[in-house]
Formats: structure tokens, sequence, C-alpha cells
């Protein structure tokens, strides 16, 4: 076996983010009678985007997006002066609830852990949150090891979050292959580690930064074929 350990990532890896967020947003604008449509709800994905980018570049603590996002957000739309903080937890409240699962994910996970992989997550989130999703979502049992960036105190793709995941599990990186769908976090900080990833690009994202996954899929289907034919490329 090439690899023994398979390392994912949790939002819109294995919980379809989307849904995630469009259930929270909607949940938190309602309870506190904001008007919410649908151009708003896109420009508060795409700003919500550019923070989380900030942070993986490390141009924002995991203190300042809390802070920072709605209440931010809500100043500039609506001319409110909200607690960004308290916001935040009651949205993440909301967040931890949604847990719909992308298509072919329990049984891609039946399939690796029978044929003998270890399967462990990284998530750039928070430790409680992350679990009880994955809990409620039917798969917590699957993974040996679950780490979090609430953990590391570094987040993706930071080589330090490689460095705490690694000191947690006894399988090195030599033998390990990421599966995810973040090109800025998941598939950057492999890279840059020096170990292999597989780009679950299932949103048919550009390759901006220029690199190089073992593979790319954008389907649960591609990536269980891959692991039958014990991840060797077809040249």
């Amino acid at each position: 076996m090439q690899y023994k350990q398979i390392i994912f990532d949790v939002d819109d890896t294995l919980i379809d983010f989307a849904a995630t967020e469009d259930f929270a947003l909607k949940s938190l604008f309602n309870r506190h009678h904001w008007e919410l449509n649908a151009d708003l709800q896109k420009q508060y994905h795409s700003y919500n985007q550019g923070l989380w980018r900030q942070l993986e570049q490390g141009k924002l603590t995991y203190e300042d997006l809390s802070e920072m996002t709605f209440h931010d957000f809500i100043k500039e739309h609506f001319g409110l002066e909200i607690d960004g903080k308290k916001t935040m937890d009651e949205y993440r409240s909301y967040f931890g609830q949604a847990h719909k699962l992308l298509p072919g994910v329990e049984d891609t996970l039946k399939f690796a852990k029978k044929a003998g992989y270890k399967l462990t997550v990284l998530s750039n989130g928070e430790k409680f949150m992350q679990n009880h999703r994955l809990e409620l979502a039917g798969i917590k049992d699957y993974f040996d090891l679950i780490v979090t960036s609430e953990e590391a105190h570094y987040s993706k793709p930071d080589e330090h979050t490689f460095d705490y995941f690694f000191s947690q599990t006894e399988i090195g990186p030599n033998e390990t292959i990421f599966f995810g769908d973040g090109l800025q976090s998941d598939i950057l900080g492999a890279e840059k580690y020096g170990f292999d990833s597989i780009w679950y690009n299932h949103r048919h994202r550009r390759n901006i930064l220029n690199l190089h996954p073992l593979f790319e899929v954008d389907n649960y289907a591609q990536f269980v074929k891959i692991m039958q034919n014990n991840f060797e490329k077809a040249y």
C-alpha cells in the first residue's frame, strides 16, 4: 500500500458548506429580523471567503475574524452597531447544527476503512463544532484522529498546523495523502509541507496558484477508483 493515512478536510469536502452556510445565515437573520435576499447572501459569501483567505495568509487571527465578520457586515449593510463576537457565537450555534454530507462521502469512507487506510481529519475550525457536526452526520467513528486549527493554534496552510497534526499520529507525511477541496488551504498546505494531495474540485475552480496535486477529481466515485488503482497514475 503506497499510503497508510488519508487526511480529509471537513467543510466542502465531507460536509456541504454551501448548505451549512445557507442554513446558519438564514437562521441568524430571521432571528434578528434582518432582511436577507439572494444578492446580499452572495455578497456575504464573497466577503466571508475573503476573510478566511486573510486568516489562511496569517493577516487575521481567529479572534479578529470572529469579531469582524458580522460586526462589519451588518454595520455596512444595515447601519447597525452590534456585538460582533456575540453574533458570531450565535451564528456558529446554527452552523453547528447543519451536517449535510456531500454525495458519496459515507460509501467512500467505508471503502477506505475496509481497505485498511487510517482515516483522519484536519480542519480549519473549532474543535467542538467540527466533532459535533461529524457526529451528527454519522461519520465521526470512521476517523481515528480529528485535529482542528483551534487545537493546533495555527490554520492551514501554515506548516505549524501540519507539525501539530503529525505530532498526534504515528504515520508520517511520506505515507500520507490529503484529500480536500481547499486549494489555498489543503493543497497548498500539503505541497508546502512536502506530501501528496488530491484536489476535490467539485466546485470547478481554476488552479490559480499553479499547484501540483497528485490527482484532481470532482466526485467521490473518482476518488474510489484512484484507491482501487492504488494511487497509480495512468500515463
